[in-house]
């Protein structure tokens, strides 16, 4: 029964990085071609904010769980 927290919790942080992969493509194509594409916007968007609280509520899991798999 203990393995399943670090599994939730690395599968947060991976959902977290692929969700904002994408998010982050969709926001770079938004982006109008006349204006420079500069990565401070890019990471400072607000679309952004859920992806970091998944991928932020992971690790806490992640430490609180010991980092392990029960082992």
């Amino acid at each position: 029964m203990e393995p399943i927290i670090p599994v939730v919790a690395m599968a947060l942080v991976v959902g977290g990085l692929i969700g904002q992969g994408f998010d982050m493509r969709k926001i770079r194509n938004s982006i109008k071609t006349g204006e420079e594409l500069n990565p401070k916007n890019v990471f400072a968007d607000k679309r952004n904010i859920k992806w970091y609280v998944m991928i932020g509520a992971g690790l806490v899991l992640w430490y609180v769980a010991g980092g392990n798999f029960g082992q």
